[in-house]
């Protein structure tokens, strides 16, 4: 008698659930990548008897294996970095409307103890692409020490030359 034993392998800790959007403009067909984090991604900085610790978390947004955003704390303050091509900023939570975001820059703070919509703009020789992310920082203390957290909730990057990617779009 054959006995058959079938595994199934159990996964604790981060859940990334995937998804993938078609969407046409411009006479273009492009995909809208969304992922959302179970729970979120975050990074912290602590600060206790003089001594500093902190986390960095890199972002691939349109998923080529490069960093197109590095997350890190300057001083005790989450900073997003935008690399080569990229640009960020923070939207107006009444107007979900990326394309009508005006204050781009390569590096953001996120202050704490706010939902931060930020939204992302990746400049090419053909237009561009646009791309969002719903984050979050905390101040808080684990006892002695002071921590600063950054949460990464969900992240989208349209695939779609100028597509009009609205914040929270999947």
């Amino acid at each position: 008698m054959r006995r058959i034993t079938l595994v199934l392998p159990i996964v604790v800790g981060l859940c990334c659930f995937s998804a993938c959007h078609k969407v046409e403009y411009g006479g273009q067909t492009g995909k809208i990548l969304h992922q959302k984090y179970d729970p979120a991604l975050n990074i912290s900085y602590s600060y206790a008897d003089s001594v500093q610790t902190w986390d960095t978390l890199y972002i691939d947004l349109d998923q080529d294996k490069t960093t197109d955003l590095k997350v890190y704390f300057e001083y005790d303050i989450p900073f997003i970095q935008a690399m080569k091509d990229w640009q960020i900023c923070i939207l107006s939570s009444d107007n979900p409307n990326i394309t009508d975001a005006y204050w781009w820059e390569r590096g953001i703070h996120v202050f704490y103890d706010s939902v931060h919509p930020i939204a992302v703009v990746h400049n090419t020789e053909d237009g561009v692409y646009y791309g969002w992310l719903d984050a979050y920082s905390f101040l808080g203390s684990d006892g002695q020490e002071r921590v600063i957290r950054f949460y990464l909730r969900e992240k989208a990057y349209c695939t779609c030359l100028n597509y009009p990617l609205k914040w929270g779009e999947k």
